[in-house]
């Protein structure tokens, strides 16, 4: 496919800061418009981003260089990974070009609704970051996030919402958010992300799994703590999914660590760590060789775009994080999915 054009310009993200988008026009008549996210909480070994200004001038610098020119994805990313692009310069070209050719739709992925949120995200005295429920579908998960919101609403516990669309009542903790899900979804599954954010002292996570039904545990530990990733995950490795994002951060070098040995059972993607569509398809790759769980996810800083939907399903993802049920940069998702025809 050969690009003609490529238009970059800033917009707002969900926090009100500014990101890149892209509108790219290909010499078959069609375009394609791509938006990027940014993350709350980030790995310190993802891809880095440049200020949007500099991401912006730098795009408008060397787009010439693209542009008459017949690409296919691999070919085109390529490229830009040659051009040592930070994140954001590379992701919405990346992004736009990948958007202008037909989805291979395979099966729908299972959802972590998430409901309540905190560390970065929220109420900090919520240490961990993501508390969500897995469900089978966007009916589902709406009752039940209705269902939460009216149960909050009862207590005369303030509903507002965190970065992501979830619940992040000031008087609740860490042990307050699961005895809550416990008692009103007795037989629900858990999903969490620790995100290595608490402040005060390590959670005791064995106690933890003991008590709830956490079938899901993202992020237990920080990235160079190797040693607990691997006594965690020969004690823990069969009983649920022990989770990379920070760890892994859609890196196939940091994928292949955390698989020699063994520490991860499942592993988050989101391209924007990687910085093109190939690299993060690569970790898909690579992640399903080993027989990892695929979970495809959003960022704290979303836009509007819902390409992220149309990625996870291309790859088959077995789940998607798509925040809340309270945003409309994250309903936004929910609503792909349901043009798409998930119920």
């Amino acid at each position: 496919m050969r690009i003609i054009d490529i238009q970059p310009r800033s917009i707002l993200s969900s926090a009100g800061n500014e990101t890149v988008e892209v509108n790219l026009k290909a010499g078959n008549g069609k375009s394609s418009t791509a938006s990027i996210p940014a993350g709350i909480s980030t790995g310190r070994f993802e891809i880095k981003n440049l200020p949007v200004n500099e991401a912006i001038l730098q795009i408008n610098n060397f787009k010439n260089d693209l542009l008459n020119r017949e690409f296919s994805q691999e070919s085109l990313d390529k490229l830009l990974v040659e051009f040592d692009f930070a994140g954001n310069v590379a992701l919405p070209i990346s992004v736009a070009f990948w958007k202008l050719q037909p989805l291979q739709k395979k099966n729908f992925p299972k959802l972590f609704l998430l409901l309540f949120e905190g560390g970065k995200h929220g109420n900090p005295n919520i240490g961990m970051q993501e508390f969500a429920l897995l469900e089978e579908t966007i009916t589902e998960a709406t009752v039940d996030f209705k269902r939460l919101s009216e149960y909050l609403k009862k207590q005369g516990l303030a509903t507002t919402v965190g970065a992501e669309g979830a619940f992040s009542p000031e008087n609740f903790d860490d042990i307050k958010v699961l005895d809550t899900l416990k008692e009103i979804f007795p037989h629900k599954k858990i999903a969490i992300d620790a995100a290595n954010t608490f402040s005060k002292s390590e959670p005791d996570y064995e106690t933890l799994l003991k008590n709830y039904n956490i079938v899901s545990l993202e992020d237990p530990f920080s990235e160079e703590a190797w040693s607990k990733w691997e006594a965690f995950y020969q004690k823990f490795g069969k009983q649920i999914m022990i989770v990379g994002d920070d760890l892994t951060v859609t890196n196939g070098k940091r994928l292949t660590m955390a698989l020699n040995p063994p520490v991860i059972n499942a592993i988050i993607i989101k391209p924007n760590q990687n910085g093109t569509i190939s690299g993060a398809l690569e970790v898909v790759r690579l992640a399903k060789e080993k027989g990892l769980k695929i979970i495809i996810s959003h960022r704290g800083e979303e836009t509007d775009d819902t390409w992220i939907v149309d990625f996870a399903v291309s790859v088959g993802a077995d789940f998607v994080k798509f925040g809340g049920m309270d945003r409309g940069e994250r309903i936004a998702k929910y609503n792909r999915l349901r043009e798409l025809g998930m119920n």
